[in-house]
């Protein structure tokens, strides 16, 4: 994908956590995980427990309108500084 849709920073969105989890090991705070808690896999407390929380967590998926590119990288570093 990267090579394909170069970009210096990236939003995945996904409500599974285990994916979300597995990328922003791999990618760091070039990437902003959003986990909408919509779903099969949102709700479920035992796969919550297993994985880090996303950069952002959001009740519908509708909320990601209210965020813009900045507030997105940002949410990404915040992270970064307690060690996600």
């Amino acid at each position: 994908m990267t090579r394909r849709y170069p970009a210096d920073h990236y939003v995945l969105v996904d409500d599974k956590l285990r994916i979300l989890s597995a990328i922003k090991q791999a990618w760091g705070t070039r990437v902003t995980t959003v986990f909408p808690r919509q779903g099969h896999y949102a709700n479920d407390p035992d796969i919550r427990k297993q994985y880090p929380a996303a950069d952002v967590i959001l009740n519908r998926i509708g909320e990601l309108l209210e965020y813009d590119g900045a507030t997105l990288i940002a949410a990404s570093r915040a992270h970064e500084n307690i060690g996600m």
